[in-house]
């Protein structure tokens, strides 16, 4: 049993080795003000394409008296990036 699983194990080592050895020759010559900086930008993108989203309409009587604006997800989904955004800034 513990043979097979070493078995398996190195097939596995042996079929991704080249994919990782591959990531690892892409991202080697990126400095971290490099890595941060394009982790940024990724996160604006997201919170943009989140932004373009369709909106789900809430029904007026499923929420009587209360302000639906703060019920759209795409509001926090965008908060919650910005404020990643704001951190890494901060706290690099």
């Amino acid at each position: 049993m513990i043979e097979a699983i070493n078995n398996l194990r190195n097939a596995l080592i042996s079929l991704f080795k080249p994919f990782a050895e591959f990531c690892f020759n892409l991202v080697k010559p990126i400095s971290s003000d490099q890595a941060i900086l394009i982790y940024i930008i990724v996160l604006a993108i997201v919170a943009l394409w989140v932004s373009t989203l369709k909106q789900e309409k809430q029904k007026k009587e499923d929420w009587p008296g209360k302000v639906l604006f703060f019920h759209d997800l795409r509001l926090w989904a965008v908060l919650i990036l910005v404020l990643q955004i704001g951190f890494y800034v901060v706290f690099r």
